[in-house]
């Protein structure tokens, strides 16, 4: 495999030193719970790389080797772009890699059919199966079925290069470990992948059967999770007797009523921490618009952090009044503003940075950047402006 031999900055330029002295201090203070603006996570380096160098997901899918290389091209080149709060041009003790079929590993367990796009990471259909074929089913073999003998195969790869010595400037290259498949959500966006809308009037119409699929489907998830930790030779979290929390995170779920979310996924998130002697994690990811669902998810669960909140879509300032200043936020900037102009960006996020928004300063913000045409002056723009609206 053919490397990039350096970085393409200086960490000794001027501009480099005073970049990374300011994301130190902001870091710094962000940590200590005494923020001096909101930090920015800037995680588009991905969608920047294989746009620079014409290379779509396909390929990153079906070759171990061009995996393992694009991660670490990516991770090189998040560390020299100037925007955001990441120290740049040092690499870190050890680079990590893993196997990445995100989001789609789970879903093709169950025949949902993989697509390939142009402009964003791969998605999958529906497989639209009746409610017969759903009670009739049996749950997906936990490594030979989908994506998951690819899994395999491309960690055996990745494992082979990595024993044999790989290094990436001058810094040894390691996968992750436990590596576990993605399940691209949680438990309803999966039943949402096997079963389609279908599933939200069997709720209604068939409350028996939609209990039984959901926590069939749940405890296949934390079978295939056990099973991945095992080949890895490590603990899976739930079996600890002092570790892991129940997750509450999931997709879809912003088009169900408390009522209807409480009754058949807050309450199977409880009946499995009952069953398995833990606790539901305080920490949601969610990046839909399920924010009516989150004072309940704090009554039920005790929010302690949100993750992927996006702007416009959800009105941030009344989730804080709803759930507190206490709750730790990352905000995401919606994509169709990044799509913009710079200065529609700025203004963007004039309008964003309230004071309510900002509260006592537990929040930061998360650039995914998982579409394509996003040019750097919008980013530029958008870093710009978090540093001098994002100040307290």
């Amino acid at each position: 495999m053919k490397f990039s031999p350096s970085f393409q900055v200086d960490p000794c330029e001027p501009w480099v030193e005073q970049h990374n002295h300011e994301v130190r201090e902001v870091w710094a203070a962000f940590k200590a719970d005494q923020p001096t603006r909101v930090p920015v996570v800037f995680t588009g380096a991905r969608t920047i790389y294989l746009e620079e160098n014409r290379i779509d997901y396909r390929t990153y899918y079906e070759n171990p080797d061009e995996m393992l290389r694009l991660q670490l091209e990516w991770q090189r080149r998040a560390l020299e772009l100037p925007f955001g709060d990441t120290i740049l041009a040092e690499a870190p003790e050890t680079w990590s890699v893993n196997v990445d079929f995100h989001p789609v590993a789970s879903a093709s367990c169950f025949g949902c059919p993989v697509v390939f796009r142009p402009d964003a990471v791969p998605a999958h259909e529906c497989a639209h199966l009746s409610r017969e074929q759903c009670r009739d089913m049996p749950m997906p073999d936990l490594f030979a079925s989908g994506l998951l003998p690819r899994q395999r195969e491309f960690q055996d790869r990745i494992d082979q290069l990595c024993d044999n010595g790989l290094s990436f400037l001058g810094k040894p290259v390691k996968r992750s470990k436990p590596n576990l498949p993605s399940t691209g959500g949680g438990t309803f966006s999966t039943a949402l992948d096997i079963r389609g809308p279908e599933i939200m009037a069997d709720m209604y119409e068939d409350p028996k059967f939609a209990h039984a699929f959901l926590e069939r489907i749940a405890e296949w998830h934390i079978a295939l999770h056990r099973a991945w930790c095992g080949s890895d030779g490590m603990p899976y979290e739930m079996d600890k007797p002092d570790g892991g929390d129940s997750s509450i995170s999931d997709h879809g779920i912003d088009m169900l009523s408390p009522q209807i979310y409480d009754e058949f996924l807050a309450s199977l998130i409880i009946k499995l921490c009952h069953k398995y002697g833990k606790r539901p994690s305080t920490s949601l990811h969610h990046c839909g618009r399920g924010t009516h669902l989150f004072p309940l998810m704090q009554k039920r669960f005790g929010l302690t952090a949100i993750d992927a909140l996006t702007w416009p879509l959800n009105d941030v300032g009344r989730v804080r009044r709803e759930i507190g200043h206490e709750v730790w936020i990352k905000a995401v900037i919606s994509d169709s503003i990044l799509c913009t102009t710079p200065a529609a960006i700025r203004q963007a996020a004039r309008d964003f940075f309230t004071a309510e928004v900002k509260g006592r300063g537990r929040l930061s913000l998360w650039v995914p950047g998982e579409v394509t045409g996003i040019s750097a002056e919008n980013y530029s723009a958008l870093y710009a402006a978090v540093r001098e609206y994002g100040r307290y």
